[in-house]
This record gives C-alpha cells, structure tokens and sequence, in this order.
C-alpha cells in the first residue's frame, strides 16, 4: 500500500475512531485501526467488537492495499504533522512509513487479516431520519442513560420509528427523558430497538455535520449510515421498561419558571448541598419557589424566585444535577414544573416548543 493524503482529512477521521477503540488493550488488533486503500479513497475502521466506524476521506493511491496502525498513536503523529500531503506506505513485515516534508515516522502494524469483519448496510433498505432531529433527541435524553452495565437494559436509549416520527426515551431509574419530534418516515412497520449508550455518544459526534441517517437492522446489529461514514452496534437485548404510563403521569400544582433564572438559583444554593446527596430542597408557596440545601459539614443556603403560583404549598427534595441536567437541554426561556405531592415524581417540560414533546420525569429524594 502506498498513498498520498491531506494532513486535515487524515486528522479528521482518525479523530472519529478514537472513541471506538478498545482502550483496555486486552486484545492488541483492537487498539488499532485497520488503514485499506482502495480506488480513490482511505478507508480507516475501528471496533471493539460491539461497536464500529468505518470512514474515509479522498487519496492518491499509488498501490492499493492494508495495513492496521495504534490508532492513538497513528493520530498524534498526524496532528503533529507540517500542514502538508502525508505519504503513507507499507513496508515488510506489516511495518508503515508516515512520510510530510521533512519528517519521517516508521510504524509497527499488525497485519489486516487479523481485523474482525465489520457490519455494513444492505443496499438501500434503511430509514432516512433527518440528522438534526436525532441529534436533538440525543441531547435531550442521553445524560439519563444508567451509567451500571449490570442494568443492561438501561445502557441505551430506546429508538422509537413511526409513521409519526421518531422518539427517544432513556433512564436510569431515578429520572426519565422523553422526547418525541414528528418527522415523515417512509417506513412498512414501526421500530422499536435499543442503542448502547456508547453507539448514541458516537452517533452524536457523527452528526455534527450532517443533514440525513440511514438506518436499518442487520441481523443482531443497528446500522447508522451518516455521510460516507457507517456506524454499527449490537443491538441490546432485553426489555426495556414500560415508559408510557411515568411520562403521561401530571401533577396539579402548576408553575412556569425562567429556564435561566432557576437554573443559576440552583447552581447557587447547591453549592452548599451534601456532595453525596446534592439534595436541593424546593417549597413552593404563592407567589414564589423557596430553594435550600444543607449540609452538615458545610452550611446552608436558600434563594427565593417569583414564580405566578396560586395553588397549595408543596415541599420536595430533588438531586440538584438531574434538574440541571434538564435546564441545559431544554432550549426555551421558560420551563414547567408540574407536581404532586413530596412522594411523588416530578414532571418538567420546556414551555413555547411546539416541534419537539418533550418530558423529563424525576424520582424525589428524602429530605
């Protein structure tokens, strides 16, 4: 193999494969990324065996062929190269050159048969999604995804495709996002799959910059085609659970508040909350929301917000991060804050988006 690349295209790619490959180096093939040239372009993929990419940008090739580099390393040489054509070439015994003006790096590989086959898409049986709409419901629900592998049926975010549009739920068991933005799929039956919470991180990466996704099962594999780059996982098995009845649940003390203004009371107050609980307690009362936090150690704090509330009082604890986890995303300068009683959940929504439902269900905490 032997090419010629643009330093900035080489760059590029090898930046959208780092967050796939295995970092424990348990498997060495996995640190590395698998390099192929081939007609006109380089071909760079990655995998750690449940997730994958494969991109590619534009190149001279001179002599097709493969090879598989570090792939963290193969990228720190290529941002610390001159802005200038990088020449690559394989040398005997599965060694690389990285050739840029004056400066040359010789590598260490591992030969390409010893990279795993990768999922590719079936012809042209996806579904088109607009980029923007996912990328939106990416955001507003991928920080609810449980972080415990051990509650594998929650290490995603569930994918819903209908005639209606496309909706995303996540949770972690103390709080669940919901978002639903309606969008025309052409589609023969609905879709309801599981993403790993890595595939929709790396996902979101990939969807910066581009307007449509392709997406299709294959087999026990979700495949996302984005641009000229294609994104697979294994798809989760398991149940997720029952979301309907959390988020259809309201609460009759009603009250819309600044997104900004309750958000900046919170990070205020919180500063003083346990750094264990990072309870924050919020009374509402007519004609305003008290907010407190406490802790043993440190102190305490309270803040008060004019809020246009005529109904009963109401005291609850809430973890200050999941409300500031929903503040961050919501995207409009009001927000509603539904509740019910100090044992019930917490239903929050932006106010004045009429594109997007949008639901975030928080559990309370004991004050």
């Amino acid at each position: 193999m032997e090419i010629t690349v643009r330093k900035n295209d080489l760059v590029r790619e090898l930046h959208l494969v780092q967050g796939i490959v295995e970092k424990k180096n348990s498997i060495p093939i996995l640190s590395n990324v698998l390099a192929e040239a081939k007609g006109k372009e380089l071909r760079i993929s990655a995998t750690d065996l449940d997730v994958s990419l494969r991109c590619g940008c534009p190149a001279e090739i001179a002599d097709e062929g493969a090879i598989t580099l570090a792939a963290k390393k193969l990228y720190e040489i290529a941002r610390s190269l001159p802005e200038a054509d990088v020449k690559i070439k394989v040398l005997p015994d599965a060694w690389a050159s990285i050739e840029c003006e004056r400066v040359t790096f010789k590598m260490a590989g591992l030969p390409k048969e010893d990279f795993p086959s990768l999922p590719e898409a079936k012809g042209k049986g996806g579904v088109e999604v607009p980029g923007e709409v996912l990328r939106e419901l990416i955001a507003r629900t991928a920080f609810a995804i449980t972080a415990e592998d051990a509650r594998y049926y929650l290490a995603g975010a569930l994918m819903i495709l209908d005639k209606d549009g496309v909706a995303m739920v996540a949770t972690d068991g103390h709080r669940l996002s919901y978002a639903h933005r309606q969008s025309a799929l052409k589609l023969a039956d609905p879709q309801r799959v599981l993403v790993p919470r890595k595939a929709i991180h790396e996902l979101a990466r990939l969807l910066e910059e581009e307007e449509t996704v392709s997406f299709q099962q294959v087999e026990n594999h979700l495949v996302f085609v984005v641009g000229g780059r294609t994104l697979a996982s294994k798809m989760i098995e398991g149940q997720f659970p029952a979301f309907e009845k959390v988020i259809a649940v309201t609460g009759d003390k009603v009250v819309n508040l600044g997104r900004e203004e309750l958000g900046t009371a919170i990070r205020r107050v919180s500063l003083l909350s346990s750094e264990r609980s990072r309870a924050v307690k919020l009374s509402l009362n007519p004609d305003r929301l008290d907010l407190a936090a406490s802790s043993p150690d440190l102190g305490e704090a309270r803040e008060s917000l004019a809020a246009e509330y005529k109904g009963d009082s109401v005291e609850i604890g809430f973890n200050a991060q999941y409300l500031l986890d929903f503040l961050g995303v919501a995207g409009t300068e009001a927000v509603r804050m539904e509740l019910k009683d100090h044992e019930s959940q917490g239903v929050f929504r932006p106010q004045g988006s009429a594109e997007t439902d949008y639901r975030y269900v928080v559990m309370p905490m004991r004050l």
